[in-house]
């Protein structure tokens, strides 16, 4: 959506209207101390920019406004794979802005923010991608002085940690604490040097990598407080807390780089980003061959991998399909189908697979990893060291074929939200285990929800009030359902939530319930033709036999005959029981916007045998 004049804050409606004909602005990004950031279209070479202009208040002061272009030049000359471009730095107006790449993602701050700590490997991964593009920067005289999470980009297609604002801070930094909007979203990173308005050279900036690993792995950042003058005397003055006393899983190769990191002294640091980069390499290749041999512990058979692989394939063609009928019906909110569909690697080994090893070989085959959790939790442990493909026989998927007539194996309904995940995400795990859907969290598979994991919810048997799940429970007879969250590709402020439950799940109790019906229906025709036979053919005696036998076929065919359209029905049953969660979830949402709050959830129902039903 556009920002439109009336909208546009700060004066910015002039700003956009200055910039017609080379960007179009569309909507604001984020805005801190030193700048608004603004989602643009480059109109002459037809791509998203990221400008970033300086507040009317400090454009009007010429010092600012002359080294805010002229750091943003200087930014201007890095080029790595780690570091956001700058295109261009100029004014227009009575604004000074520039214009630099803009990365589909999140901040590393939000990524804290929504999952807590990090793992280890993660963590690893984006401090030495950071500390690459400082040591780059480094080398060319180029320190970033302001190195905290809120600067670390982490796109969302490849995982790629970028670093954006280089030199954009201050040059000559100055703590003036008056300034809260500068300083206090950066003093936690700030190094005793920077504190104490010593010289500044690149150890600064590893000190500041270091701040931000302890709080990616610790949950908590070295120094804290509700002074920012503490929170710099602390730094300057103060040791810091060994990482693995607030954080004692954190293996002792990665906790001492980090610990490192955080020594008072310059000179006791790593001495470039190059030598820290390499010191994560090696506490990386410790923690990466310790899970090794955690994983080698779980293998798969030849025949259990090919399973995984093909259902999770199957998983993803109907994700696949589900986009197609949204594209046919000229749905405006397009998503990316990538690999979707893919089929199971054809050159798979013959004879065991670690697990780890088969999740890998999927998603290079172009499966996603979501779908990859979803094929695996369906294959449950029989033996030590080896997989099931599942509970349900080859016998019994070819019976309830013919029975029901349907070889349906999941369902699965799908519906977009325009907010951002980590919202929908909360406000989906409110309302699900609250009244009157009254799920409950079984387990999370295949990471944090926000990266692609899956939510395993179980439904309560038997809830008192609770009609909200009772074709997918008793029709179906389906106790879990899975929920995915999935970003849309190029907007951060909307996601996909799929609801799925697996049929086969309650293939079994359907044959056998449609089978003590037919039985049951069968001994009644068996009497009803007795009784009948017995009065017409009393003076045959012996052909009692024969017109209840034809009775009772003929019940026990009929009730199998309509099992296949009555369990179709009770998909489509279960299927609205689906859209109508995704609905309720999508009013809240709505109800938020509108009432700026969250209405509290209604009490939960009393279950059989409880208070008044005991």
């Amino acid at each position: 959506m556009t920002i439109s004049e009336a909208s546009t804050p700060d004066g910015l409606s002039a700003f956009r209207t200055a910039l017609r004909g080379q960007y179009d602005i569309q909507r604001e990004l984020g805005r801190g101390g030193m700048g608004i950031v603004l989602l643009g279209r480059d109109e002459r070479l037809d791509r998203s920019v990221a400008i970033k202009v300086l507040p009317p208040h400090l454009a009007a002061e010429p010092e600012t406004r002359e080294r805010f272009l002229r750091e943003a030049r200087m930014a201007a000359q890095l080029s790595h794979p780690n570091i956001v471009p700058v295109y261009r730095a100029d004014e227009v107006g009575d604004f000074a802005f520039f214009a630099m790449g803009y990365v589909d993602g999140e901040t590393l701050a939000d990524r804290i923010r929504d999952r807590g700590t990090l793992a280890p490997v993660e963590t690893v991964r984006i401090l030495r991608e950071v500390a690459w593009a400082l040591a780059y920067a480094h080398a060319r005289g180029i320190v970033h002085r302001d190195i905290k999470p809120e600067n670390i980009l982490l796109e969302r297609s490849t995982g790629r940690a970028v670093v954006t604002d280089f030199g954009i801070a201050r040059a000559d930094f100055n703590p003036a604490l008056t300034q809260d909007g500068l300083v206090l979203g950066t003093v936690h990173y700030m190094s005793p040097e920077q504190a104490s308005g010593e010289p500044l050279d690149g150890r600064s900036d590893l000190y500041a990598l270091g701040c931000i690993g302890f709080l990616a792995l610790g949950g908590t950042l070295p120094f804290d407080g509700t002074s920012p003058q503490g929170i710099l005397i602390a730094h300057a003055t103060k040791e810091p807390p060994a990482l693995r006393s607030v954080a004692p899983n954190v293996s002792p190769a990665l906790a001492s780089v980090i610990d490192r990191c955080l020594r008072k002294r310059a000179d006791d640091r790593f001495a470039t980003g190059e030598s820290l980069a390499d010191a994560l390499g090696k506490a990386l290749e410790s923690i990466e061959q310790e899970a090794r041999g955690q994983a080698g512990a779980t293998v798969l058979s030849s025949e259990s991998a090919m399973a995984v692989w093909r259902r999770a394939a199957e998983l993803q063609a109907e994700a696949a399909s589900r986009l197609e009928t949204r594209i046919r019906a000229n749905d405006t909110r397009s998503l990316a189908a990538g690999h979707d569909g893919a089929s199971a690697p054809s050159d798979t080994p013959t004879d065991a697979f670690r697990l780890k090893d088969v999740e890998a070989a999927a998603v290079e085959a172009g499966i996603s990893q979501r779908y990859v959790a979803l094929a695996l939790d369906e294959m449950r442990s029989k033996a030590p060291g080896e997989m099931m493909r599942t509970d349900v026989s080859p016998f019994t998927e070819r019976l309830s074929t013919r029975v029901f007539g349907t070889a349906q194996h999941t369902v699965s309904v799908s519906r977009v939200f325009r907010a951002p995940p980590r919202t929908v995400l909360q406000t989906l795990g409110r309302m699900l285990q609250s009244a009157p859907w009254l799920l409950a969290l079984k387990e999370t598979l295949g990471g944090h929800p926000l990266d692609g994991g899956v939510l395993v919810f179980t439904i309560a048997d038997m809830v008192a009030g609770n009609y909200k799940w009772t074709w997918t429970r008793y029709g179906v007879y389906v106790p879990e359902i899975r929920v995915t969250i999935a970003a849309l590709p190029g907007d951060s402020r909307a996601c996909e939530v799929t609801m799925t439950i697996d049929l086969r799940k309650g293939l079994k109790p359907n044959l056998w319930g449609y089978g003590i019906i037919a039985g049951f229906g069968s001994a009644g025709g068996a009497g009803v033709g007795a009784v009948i036979g017995k009065a017409a053919l009393s003076l045959a005696g012996a052909a009692l036999g024969a017109p209840a036998l034809a009775a009772a076929v003929v019940v026990g065919f009929g009730v199998l005959a309509g099992a296949g359209p009555l369990y179709r029905w009770e998909i489509r049953k279960a299927v609205g029981e689906l859209e109508a969660a995704l609905m309720a979830i999508d009013a809240s949402m709505r109800a938020f916007d509108i009432f700026g709050e969250t209405p509290p959830p209604p009490p939960i129902a009393p279950r059989l045998g409880d208070g008044i039903y005991s």
